[in-house]
């Protein structure tokens, strides 16, 4: 039997060398994302980071993504450190009923929202610009794990409930983050919940009135003015703009919310304070009929040939056309 040559030792002397030095990566690797799950669930938990541990936590980021474990980092997020802080959040308002988990969940969600999420995007800072943001993962996970995991559809409908600004502040929020994939059944769910603070709330399926009614889909009156309207023959089309004006509701305060993630840096959503029309006796005194879905699309289709700058609908009484059309020139 025949020695081996030299480069034959050199080969496995090499190959030995990888093999110890990929041992090495990859249980730095492992360390490292220890230490981030561990960071990520103390603050689930209400814990303060130590000093200058954000900073190591954003330098441990950026290796694991240059990493073979850099292509599951989504995945493990969602799956592993979401899913576990989120339950963390849950469990302590779980079993809560009524106006109790009215007001706990008000508490955990400013919690979440003011601290959670800010450190969340801290740490996974240098993961920015992948989309879904973290910022969006969290928040969905909130809407799915929390929100609709617990009693708050029966503590909303309860008789002389008391819902904070909190929880409607929630409703708006979550219900201007989107999958992918397009409208999920949980958003939906999530949906039917809105129109519980807010009225009427326009949503996926329509204009939703205060008793439950579905005033009008959005989807039938774009059918209406295609076909009003050709896209190839008529461009004004292309630019109306559609307002709504309340007489004697007051006008919801627009939220704005700071995201350093996204391109303009603002978010907007619709608002989180709204007065109900039972504080309103001059709104709800008014004999006149309300007005129907069938009056709202015809104020817009006998409008457009004055007005193509803008439309303004009354959704509290009925109009006539000329007055319509009168006030929405002024008020362009």
């Amino acid at each position: 039997m025949s020695s081996p040559s030299l480069s034959d030792l050199g080969r496995s002397e090499r190959s030995a060398l990888d093999d110890r030095n990929d041992q090495e990566h990859r249980a730095g690797a492992n360390a490292t994302w220890n230490s981030i799950h561990n960071a990520v669930i103390a603050v689930f938990q209400r814990k303060d980071l130590g000093e200058n541990e954000l900073y190591v936590l954003n330098e441990g980021v950026r290796q694991l993504l240059k990493t073979e474990l850099g292509s599951f980092f989504t995945e493990y997020l969602q799956n592993q450190l979401l899913t576990k802080g989120m339950v963390i959040l849950r469990d302590k308002i779980h079993f809560y009923e009524g106006q109790k988990l009215l007001d706990s969940l008000a508490e955990t969600w400013d919690y979440f929202f003011c601290n959670v999420l800010s450190m969340l995007q801290a740490i996974f800072y240098p993961v920015q610009g992948k989309e879904p943001s973290v910022r969006q993962l969290a928040l969905l996970h909130f809407r799915n794990i929390i929100t609709l995991n617990i009693k708050l559809d029966d503590a909303l409908t309860r008789p002389r409930a008391r819902v904070p600004p909190s929880i409607i502040q929630m409703l708006l929020i979550l219900q201007g983050v989107h999958e992918s994939k397009g409208v999920s059944s949980d958003y939906l769910k999530l949906e039917s919940l809105v129109q519980k603070v807010v009225c009427p709330y326009l949503g996926t399926r329509g204009l939703f009135c205060g008793d439950g009614s579905v005033a009008q889909s959005s989807c039938v009156l774009e059918k209406r003015l295609l076909r009003r309207w050709p896209r190839s023959s008529d461009s004004h089309a292309k630019n109306l703009v559609v307002r709504s004006k309340s007489y004697n509701i007051p006008v919801l305060t627009p939220l704005e919310e700071h995201d350093p993630e996204s391109s303009a840096a603002v978010r907007r959503h619709s608002v989180c304070q709204m007065t109900s029309c039972a504080e309103e006796p001059d709104v709800c005194e008014d004999p006149s009929p309300p007005v129907c879905s069938e009056t709202i699309v015809d104020q817009i289709l006998e409008s457009l040939d004055s007005d193509t700058e803008g439309i303004f609908i009354d959704f509290r009484r009925q109009r006539s056309s000329s007055d319509f059309s009168r006030e929405s020139q002024s008020a362009v």
